[in-house]
Order: structure tokens, then sequence, then C-alpha cells
């Protein structure tokens, strides 16, 4: 392979990376934001359809029917929570300005992960094995039973769900990160704190919006 042929693979897997890891460097502001809203409103319908539910910033459980607008509801609300505060964190410890429009954006968009988890989620064989595990937890009698077919589904169910949460949260570090100009420690502990706060936050929120629903 010639010299340019490397130069030129190198310089597409790096773009891929960038692409995947930190996409912040190429959208931001508007079109971030517009992007980030179709993935959550999307996703929404995906968890409708599953009875998938994002009941927490970085949650994900599945098994509650409930009325369609939930499900995006339940995004949204993750979504907002999170950028809130990061956006306050980056007036405190910033030393530059920033928009708005480039945190909120931003932090949408870093939701792109949970796209793929909606849909790794709707086979009926995770719900299935979930209910099936949850009446041995409980001792009562399972309603169905599960076969090596529908505990194979879920484990890869589970797997790609762990990796999309991790790969979730680096999005939103660099989101928080680039949007704000912030790096180093305080950006991290701030992070940190906005993440594990909203985390319970939203877990309450949804929660409520649920019991109130039903």
């Amino acid at each position: 392979m010639s010299e340019i042929a490397l130069n030129s693979t190198t310089t597409f897997q790096n773009r891929l990376t960038q692409w995947l890891f930190n996409p912040f460097m190429f959208v931001a502001g508007l079109p971030a934001l517009s992007a980030g809203l179709a993935i959550i409103l999307i996703s929404g319908f995906f968890c409708w359809l599953g009875n998938t539910h994002f009941d927490g910033v970085i949650d994900c459980h599945i098994g509650l029917a409930t009325q369609w607008w939930i499900f995006p509801a339940e995004g949204l609300i993750n979504w907002i929570l999170l950028a809130i505060p990061l956006f306050f964190f980056g007036l405190i410890i910033s030393k530059s300005s920033f928009r708005l429009i480039d945190v909120f954006g931003t932090q949408a968009l870093a939701r792109g992960p949970y796209l793929i988890t909606a849909v790794v989620m709707l086979p009926s064989a995770n719900l299935k094995v979930g209910n099936f595990i949850f009446a041995k937890l409980t001792q009562t009698t399972p309603v169905v039973a599960v076969n090596l077919a529908d505990i194979f589904i879920f484990a890869v169910a589970m797997l790609l769900g762990i990796l999309m949460a991790v790969w979730m949260v680096v999005l939103m570090y660099r989101a928080y990160s680039i949007s704000c100009n912030v790096k180093g420690p305080k950006a991290i502990v701030t992070f940190i704190i906005a993440l594990i706060g909203t985390e319970i936050i939203s877990k309450f929120a949804v929660v409520w919006l649920l019991s109130n629903m039903r």
C-alpha cells in the first residue's frame, strides 16, 4: 500500500473515530439540537413499541406499558435535567463565553447511543427473560417459560445496553467539555456531580410522571 493510501486510510479512521466519539467538533448549535431532538423522539417511538423506559439519565428498564407520549417525555426530561446544571457549571468554571444552544444541542445529540438501545430492546425475549428473572427473585411462579434463544437475545441486549450507556456518558462529557470550553479536573468533577445529581432527580421525575398517569 502506498504512503498516500496509508495516509488516506488513517485520515478516514481518525475522522470516523471523531464522528463516533466527538462529533461536537463538527456539529453544534441548532443542527445539533435538531438532530438530537429527532433522535430522542425516534428513540421514544421505539421505546413505546418495546415498553422500554429511560427512567433516569442513564437508566433503562423494560416492562411497564403506558401511554405513548410518556416514552419520548422521559427522554426529554433526562436531556433537559442534565443540560441545565452543566450550563450553570460551565458559567462557573469556564474562562470563556459560550452559547446556551450549544450546551443543550450537544447534550441532546449525545443521547444518540440510546437510539440503538431502544432498538435492541424491542424483541419480546427481553421482556420474557426479565419477567422470568423477577419471578425467580420474588419466588413466584414465572408467567412464561424461556428458552436458550430468549436467554441469548437477552444477554446480547444487556451487553449492548451497557456499551451504549458507556458510549453515551463519554459523549455527554465531551459535549460539555467542548460546548462550555472546559477541561481538566474541574470539568470532570462538575460533570460527575451533575450526572449523579440529575440521575437521582430524573428518577424521581419519571416515577412521579408514571405514578400520576397510572
